[in-house]
C-alpha cells in the first residue's frame, strides 16, 4: 500500500497525477479516435443500429488527419547548435544524440501527438554511464503538473502503463531530481487504461522503494504543448461531424434510389376472375410483380404504374463543399488540403500563407521543448558546456517547399547577384548540413580535376 495522505510526498503526487490523467482521458481518447479515422458514427437508423453500422462507417471522412499532417509534414529538424559548436553544420555531438535515439522518426510521432491531442511528452533517461536515452511518450499515458506561476516549470510528472509480458501495471513518478516506480500485478489489461488505487499498489524495492532513486538532478519529463493546449481540429469537431452527416445523407439517398419504389394506382381484384384456371383463389401480387428483366406483368386496363423519381444530389454536394471551405477558412488552411480545386498561382500562394504561419508557430513551440530535451541529454552525457539551454538552437528546414524548377531559377539569380555557394545550398536548395558538406567536397574535386586537366594540356602544348 502507498501512502497518499502525506502532503507533497511521493504517494500524494502520484495520486494527483493519476486523477488528472483520469479526468482528461475521455477527451484524449476521442481526439485520438478522430485522428486515427474512427470518429463517432453519423446518426442514422437507431432501430437497426447493428446492421446500419457498416454503412455508416463508409460516410466518415478523415479530415482530422489531413489537418494535422498538413503541418507536421512541414516540420523537420535540419541541425542542432550549441554553445560549443554553433556553426552552419550544427553540433555533431548533439546531432549524434538526436540520431542515436531515432528521433528522426520518434520526434515526428511526438509532433503528431502534440498537433492532434494538444500535448505530447518526451522522457530522458540513462541506458548506462553517459549513455542518455530519449523516448517519445503518449499523452494518454503521461501527465504533468506545473507551477501555476511559471507553466514551463514541471513540479511532478507520472507515466502509467501495463506490461503484458510480465503481467504488471507500472507507474513512474518523476519529481525534480528523483524517480519512483510503483507496480501491481495485473494479468490482463483489455482496455489499455491503468487506474491507480493506493491500496493495491506498492513501491518497487529494486528502484529505491519509498525513497526512490536520483535522476542526475534533472526533471526527466518534457512537455510539448500545442497552441492553446488543444488539437488542431479540436475546436472544429462540430463542422467535421456535420460534413460526415451530410455525406451519410448523400449515401442513403443514392443507395435508396438504386432500388426505385414502384406502385400500381387503381383498383385491383383480390381474387382471380371467372374462367381463370385459379378462379376464386386469392391473388398473390408479390409473386406476380417480380422485379425481373424478363418478367411480364398483366394489369387491368384502368390501372396505372407509378415509379419514384430521381432526387437531385447537387444541393447536398454543394453543402459539403461549402462546409469544407468554411473549415479551411477558420483554420486558415488552403482549400486543396481538403479537396482538389483549380486556382491561380497567386491565389494558391495567398492560401498557403496561413499554413506557413501556422507551421512556423508550431516549430517555435516544439523547438523550445526539443532544446530542453537535448540539453538534458547532453547533461547526462557529461557535456556540461554543450548543455547550456540558453545557447541551444534547433534549426528547421524551411516550412515552405518549392519545386526543382523554382529552386533552379532562384539559384541562378542568387549566383548572379554574388551570393556565396553555401548560402545558396542552404537557403535556396534547402540542403542538409551533410548534403552541403558533400556538395562542397564534390565541388572541390571538380575544380581540382579541371585544374589538373588544364595543366596537362599546357604541358602537352609546350612539349610539341
Amino acid at each position: 500500500m502507498i501512502d497518499v495522505e502525506t502532503p507533497l510526498g511521493p504517494g500524494w503526487w502520484l495520486a494527483r497525477c493519476a486523477r488528472k490523467l483520469d479526468d482528461r482521458l475521455p477527451r484524449l481518447e476521442d481526439l485520438a479516435a478522430r485522428f486515427e479515422g474512427n470518429p463517432p458514427l453519423p446518426e442514422g437508423a437507431s432501430a437497426a443500429r447493428a446492421a446500419y453500422a457498416a454503412f455508416q462507417k463508409k460516410a466518415r471522412l478523415n479530415l482530422a488527419e489531413a489537418m494535422v499532417l498538413a503541418i507536421s509534414e512541414r516540420l523537420r529538424v535540419r541541425a542542432i547548435r550549441t554553445a560549443v559548436d554553433s556553426g552552419d553544420d550544427g553540433d555533431e555531438i548533439a546531432w549524434g544524440l538526436f540520431r542515436e535515439n531515432g528521433l528522426e522518426v520518434e520526434f515526428a510521432d511526438v509532433l503528431e501527438n502534440m498537433l492532434a491531442l494538444g500535448d505530447a511528452y518526451m522522457i530522458n533517461g540513462l541506458a548506462g554511464p553517459r549513455q542518455p536515452t530519449i523516448t517519445g511518450e503518449d499523452p494518454r499515458q503521461v501527465v504533468t503538473i506545473h507551477d501555476p506561476v511559471r507553466q514551463s516549470q514541471i513540479r511532478a510528472a507520472a507515466k502509467f502503463f501495463h506490461d503484458s509480458d510480465y503481467g504488471m501495471d507500472y507507474a513512474f513518478l518523476f519529481l525534480p531530481g528523483r524517480r519512483w516506480i510503483a507496480r501491481r500485478p495485473q494479468a490482463a489489461r483489455p482496455t489499455g487504461r491503468v487506474r491507480f488505487d493506493a491500496r493495491s499498489w506498492s513501491w518497487d524495492e529494486s528502484a529505491g522503494g519509498a525513497d526512490g532513486e536520483p535522476t542526475a538532478g534533472i526533471m526527466p519529463v518534457t512537455r510539448f504543448r500545442n497552441r492553446r493546449g488543444v488539437g488542431e481540429f479540436e475546436r472544429h469537431v462540430d463542422v467535421l461531424d456535420r460534413i460526415n452527416h451530410m455525406i451519410l445523407q448523400r449515401m442513403v439517398i443514392a443507395t435508396m434510389q438504386a432500388f426505385r419504389q414502384r406502385a400500381i394506382k387503381g383498383d385491383l381484384p383480390t381474387t382471380y376472375p371467372k374462367g381463370h384456371p385459379q378462379e376464386g383463389e386469392e391473388i398473390d401480387y408479390e409473386g406476380i410483380f417480380v422485379a425481373d428483366p424478363g418478367a411480364l406483368w398483366m394489369i387491368p386496363a384502368a390501372a396505372e404504374i407509378w415509379e419514384s423519381g430521381q432526387v437531385d444530389l447537387q444541393g447536398i454536394l454543394s453543402a459539403v463543399q461549402d462546409d469544407l471551405k468554411h473549415l479551411a477558412a477558420v483554420k486558415r488552411l488552403p482549400f486543396w488540403i481538403f479537396a482538389p480545386d483549380n486556382q491561380s498561382a497567386s491565389g494558391a500562394d495567398r492560401a498557403n500563407e496561413g499554413l506557413v504561419f501556422a507551421a512556423e508557430d508550431r516549430s517555435t513551440r516544439a523547438g523550445q521543448g526539443l532544446a530542453q530535451v537535448i540539453s538534458k541529454a547532453l547533461m547526462l552525457a557529461g557535456e556540461t558546456e554543450r548543455a547550456r539551454l540558453d545557447r541551444i538552437t534547433v534549426d528547421w528546414f524551411p516550412v515552405e517547399r518549392h519545386s526543382l524548377s523554382a529552386k533552379g531559377s532562384a539559384a541562378q539569380q542568387a549566383k548572379a547577384s554574388g551570393m556565396p555557394f553555401r548560402f545558396i545550398m542552404e537557403e535556396v536548395w534547402q540542403a542538409t548540413p551533410e548534403q552541403i558538406r558533400r556538395a562542397e567536397a564534390d565541388r572541390f574535386d571538380d575544380m581540382m580535376t579541371a585544374l589538373s586537366g588544364g595543366q596537362a594540356s599546357t604541358a602537352g602544348a609546350t612539349a610539341g
